[in-house]
């Protein structure tokens, strides 16, 4: 009886153990056939080969009992899982760009599988698996591995003439339809949200563009296809979670400028007299040393820099502005090839020619002119804040010891950035303001050494190159040394502060600087020699009346002025007068002031001399053929 017990005990462990491990393989194939048929339900498929689709959907009816409804449910959540998870950011942004695309087809045909087999398709071919046994279909008994020729004579009868029960009509058109329309809100919702976080991991304008191009062209083909949608609703908003990326980036690239600020600030801020300023000749041993093979780029860039004043402070900030400039420059090419797109659709659809007009008039014109106003908004607040920028550094400099030669880097910055504005009306006072202020340091910082050299003469007591006068009387022909002095050093104070720098302007400004600083020092000069002289005359004379016995006594020749004497005190001043007459053919202006110095100079002098109107008349005809003869000489002057 024992041995009995314990057999029957051996043979119910092996049973369940049996049993065990049948259900361990059972639920191995479960989940086996589960992620088949997952991974058929994910597959897009052309729209004449969704037979696959339908054996799916069928098999998850068999294998789960579930009606039509349960079915169409289980479909759409597929899908749905699968569009979230394909819009997972990766590590590679060309995938990124390519799950953007792979959700929107999934999107797409969801919407168009569903229509094109629910209720129909889906029902018969669920009604279709309950009009026979299930064993005795053809498809499953052709299976080998079942191998139902040899082991259906062990199966019952239950098993044999098993039909599956499955509610194949529990889905209605309208129930159909309001599920689609609620998964089509939601899988939206996140198809839009993925692309808006992928999108924030691309950082090239271009790249979006060109992603969007692809979005807009997969939308436009499949996306009016599914019936009771309006494709302008999704529409709309790729069109707006990809306009705000694209107004991000774009603000973004143009807010760089603030570093071309920000470089000319480090460069004030660093300022080492002989380094920061030095400014390199084109004759210099390092420019004729200069390699030439390959087109001698470097070597004409090297003459182009020095030419244009350009040294190593200057270069530094002109390449981070044309660097700005390029990308820049990338944006508005691609808003212009924005412009020139068309989106039509294929020959083979036909759509009325309003909604294509429509259409691209919000891709082609409005989004490109919304994008357009965003950069030239843009555009005007970065130059506006590199002008304010500009404005304060020089303001902050203005005491600085510096501060001619920082007058002179911001002058070249101006001009190089201003050489390559873009094309916007509102940029183009860009730093004007700026100029005069700058232009009036620069005239005065290139002109001070020349006017306080030259001051030093105004009150001479003798005519140098008298024996050179001509006519009758005889008149001066040529101006003194130290005027001509003046006018050589003068210029090469303008060519050693760079000869790029003398715009039009620019001399005009250092034309009527010098004007109005040699009339006022030349006036006030005279003036005081004046009372000088006049003093000493005074002194003599009453000296003269108080010590009538030492009359015969000689004088040193130390102690008598020769200014005071008349004839010398004319020639002085005829030669002056000549002086002052080609320092106003040399500083001519189209535009003189009312109350012009040298004008006022001039006629002080005059009243002094009482030269007639032939010798008059002589001397300003002479002084103009003079500087006709010599002006070359001075040629930024000229």
């Amino acid at each position: 009886m024992k041995s009995v017990l314990e057999s029957a005990s051996r043979r119910s462990a092996d049973e369940k153990a049996s049993v065990e491990d049948v259900k361990r393989k059972l639920d191995s194939l479960r989940r086996r056939l589960s992620g088949a048929i997952k991974r058929t339900l994910e597959k897009t498929v052309a729209d004449s080969q969704r037979t696959g689709l339908i054996q799916a959907l069928s098999a998850y009816s068999l294998a789960n009992s579930s009606g039509a409804k349960d079915v169409l449910w289980y479909f759409l959540r597929v899908r749905g899982d699968a569009l979230a998870l394909t819009l997972e950011p990766s590590a590679d942004p060309r995938q990124d760009s390519q799950a953007i695309l792979r959700s929107l087809e999934l999107y797409t045909k969801t919407m168009l599988d569903v229509q094109a087999l629910v209720p129909r398709r889906l029902s018969e071919a669920l009604a279709g698996l309950k009009t026979k046994p299930l064993l005795k279909d053809e498809a499953l008994r052709d299976l080998e591995g079942l191998r139902l020729d040899v082991c259906e004579k062990w199966f019952g009868d239950e098993i044999l003439f098993f039909i599956p029960y499955i509610r194949h009509d529990d889905i209605e058109g309208e129930y159909a339809v309001s599920m689609l329309k609620g998964w089509a809100k939601r899988a939206s919702e996140v198809a839009l949200d993925g692309l808006t976080k992928l999108l924030e991991r691309m950082a090239e304008f271009k790249a979006v563009v060109d992603l969007r191009t692809e979005i807009l062209e997969i939308w436009i083909k499949e996306g009016g296809k599914a019936k009771g949608f309006d494709p302008s609703v999704f529409l709309d908003g790729l069109r707006k979670v990809i306009n705000d990326r694209m107004v991000q980036l774009l603000e973004s690239r143009v807010s760089k400028l603030h570093l071309v600020a920000t470089e000319i600030e480090a460069t004030l801020g660093s300022w080492t007299k002989g380094i920061t300023d030095k400014h390199e000749s084109l004759w210099d041993d390092t420019m004729l040393e200069m390699e030439i093979s390959n087109g001698a780029a470097l070597f004409k860039q090297g003459v182009l820099a020095r030419t244009h004043g350009r040294n190593d402070a200057v270069s530094r900030a002109f390449r981070g502005y044309q660097t700005w400039r390029h990308l820049v420059d990338e944006i508005i090419v691609v808003l212009e090839q924005l412009k020139k797109q068309r989106w039509d659709d294929d020959l083979e659809d036909i759509e009325d020619d309003l909604s294509l007009e429509s259409r691209n008039a919000l891709l082609s014109t409005e989004d490109p002119q919304m994008l357009q106003d965003h950069l030239d908004e843009s555009l005007s607040k970065a130059y506006t804040a590199l002008h304010e920028k500009m404005a304060s550094l020089i303001a902050a400099y203005e005491d600085s010891e510096y501060v001619g030669q920082i007058s002179v880097y911001v002058l070249r910055m101006i001009r190089d950035i201003r050489s390559e504005l873009p094309k916007n009306v509102s940029l183009q006072t860009f730093g004007l303001s700026l100029v005069p202020a700058l232009h009036e340091r620069l005239a005065k910082t290139t002109s001070w050494t020349s006017l306080e050299v030259f001051g030093g003469t105004f009150t001479r007591k003798s005519v140098t190159g008298r024996a050179l006068w001509e006519g009758d009387p005889e008149l001066p022909v040529q101006p003194s040394p130290s005027t001509f002095k003046f006018l050589h050093c003068l210029l090469l104070d303008m060519a050693k502060a760079g000869a790029d720098l003398w715009s039009p302007r620019a001399i005009r400004v250092l034309k009527r600087n010098l004007r109005a600083e040699l009339g006022q020092r030349w006036t006030a000069a005279l003036k005081v020699q004046e009372e000088k002289d006049a003093t000493q005359v005074k002194g003599n004379a009453t000296n003269g009346e108080a010590d009538e016995e030492h009359l015969d006594r000689p004088i040193e020749q130390e102690h008598i002025p020769t200014v005071i004497e008349h004839n010398n005190t004319k020639e002085v001043l005829k030669q002056t007068l000549f002086d002052v007459l080609v320092l106003q053919s040399a500083l001519d202006l189209s535009e003189l002031a009312a109350e012009d110095e040298l004008k006022v100079l001039e006629a002080s002098i005059h009243s002094k001399l009482d030269l007639d109107p032939g010798s008059r008349k002589r001397l300003q005809q002479v002084a103009k053929e003079y500087w006709k003869r010599t002006s070359l000489l001075f040629g930024l002057l000229s």
